[in-house]
């Protein structure tokens, strides 16, 4: 009998302000846009992760409890040697300008945030994380699961 080999787990949230328009974040380094969020680690809870790193990114308290549980999704590896992963994404606050006033990014982590449309958002974001927000948002309590597969590059 083989040994699980275990899954690597992330966690993102999902802010808007009134006019529905995506908070997304630009990683320090890389300018790639994605969402808030990040890698749950070792004994701590998708929850915790989400609440932790939107903390840690934006220095911000976000209120988000389970039932906030937007989607899981399984996303296959995308070439030989890399993990399979797990990703959860959290309906988090609409936000005003009083909580946006407050944020203070992690330069190590991140250069900046905006406001994207969910347009913007299809061409900002990685078209993985992109096809994961841009269906209208579910009612609270309702979760989707979905499964992404790659073509492997090896």
């Amino acid at each position: 009998m083989g040994v699980a080999p275990g899954h690597p787990v992330t966690s993102y949230v999902l802010c808007t302000d009134p006019a529905s328009r995506l908070l997304i974040v630009q990683a320090t380094g890389l300018g790639s846009w994605h969402l808030p969020g990040g890698v749950v680690e070792a004994g701590e809870s998708p929850l915790d992760a989400a609440l932790r790193e939107t903390r840690e990114e934006l220095g911000i308290v976000l209120d988000i409890r389970s039932d906030d549980l937007f989607g899981v999704e399984w996303a296959q590896a995308r070439r030989a040697g890399a993990r399979d992963r797990l990703v959860f994404l959290w309906a988090g606050p609409m936000l005003s300008a009083a909580d946006t006033d407050r944020i203070s990014l992690q330069a190590r982590e991140l250069s900046a945030w905006r406001w994207a449309t969910r347009e913007e958002a299809k061409h900002l974001l990685h078209p993985a994380v992109a096809a994961r927000i841009v269906v209208p948002l579910q009612l609270p309590g309702s979760v989707t699961y979905q499964e992404t597969r790659h073509e492997r590059t090896d």
